[in-house]
């Protein structure tokens, strides 16, 4: 066994063995629920009860998709519209957009209908992003997405008006539990890992992702696949 083997290993059992607890809390939390009428200080309690297990799940999930990452647990390859899953992304984080008024707006000018892809971890690829965009966005900023085909390349573009990056920081985004100091100061939740599980879905894929930035202007994040994909388990 491999020392990735090994970590993978233990990620996968730090993240199964953390789901009983979690369970027997949230059991805990239903009974509290069903015991009568509770005050406001009680609710709100109960509330940031229920709010600190959706993180630790939250980031469960992270732990069981960086080991995936690292695994070599091949892609489920399937024909998909890239357009439409796209368009579902942008779906799922509407409500999202429109809580902190972002405005979400498509530009797709593709010449393929469809492409051979997984079309789960794809999904969570545009997920990562576009929820990144409409987080790190400003009150009444904007999310763009664009996607082009470049000869025997799909390249997809996520950008932002939101807070950017710093220079600096640029090199690091990719890395795990990396968190830009401007998303810490503004209290910004994040595990770190959503940016480097991206990379490797996409690097896994045989494409590639790159960011361009300013700082207090705004991101842009693009990802490129090849039209013809094959799993590359070892590019991570």
């Amino acid at each position: 066994m491999t020392k990735s083997d090994s970590s993978n290993e233990w990620l996968d059992t730090v993240a199964h063995d953390l789901r009983t607890p979690i369970n027997l809390v949230y059991g805990c939390l239903d009974v509290i629920q069903s015991l009568g009428p509770l005050n406001e200080k009680q609710l709100h309690y109960l509330d940031r009860a229920f709010a600190g297990l959706k993180r630790m799940e939250h980031l469960i999930a992270r732990l069981r998709d960086i080991s995936w990452v690292d695994s070599t647990v091949p892609l489920e390859l399937t024909e998909i519209n890239l357009s439409d899953l796209i368009a579902e992304a942008v779906d799922l984080l509407l409500e999202s957009a429109e809580q902190q008024n972002v405005k979400v707006r498509t530009n797709l000018t593709l010449n393929i209908e469809t492409i051979r892809v997984d079309a789960a971890r794809l999904a969570q690829v545009m997920d990562n992003l576009l929820s990144n965009a409409i987080k790190y966005n400003r009150q009444g900023g904007t999310v763009l997405i664009h996607a082009v085909q470049e000869n025997d390349s799909v390249v997809v573009m996520v950008q932002d008006t939101g807070i950017g990056i710093a220079k600096d920081d640029q090199p690091h985004v990719f890395d795990r539990f990396f968190r830009a100091p401007e998303g810490v100061r503004l209290k910004i939740e994040g595990s770190g890992l959503g940016l480097a599980i991206t990379q490797g879905i996409v690097q896994r894929h045989g494409g590639r992702i790159w960011v361009e930035s300013e700082l207090n202007v705004g991101s842009s994040f693009y990802f490129s696949l090849p039209l013809i994909v094959t799993d590359k388990t070892d590019a991570v």
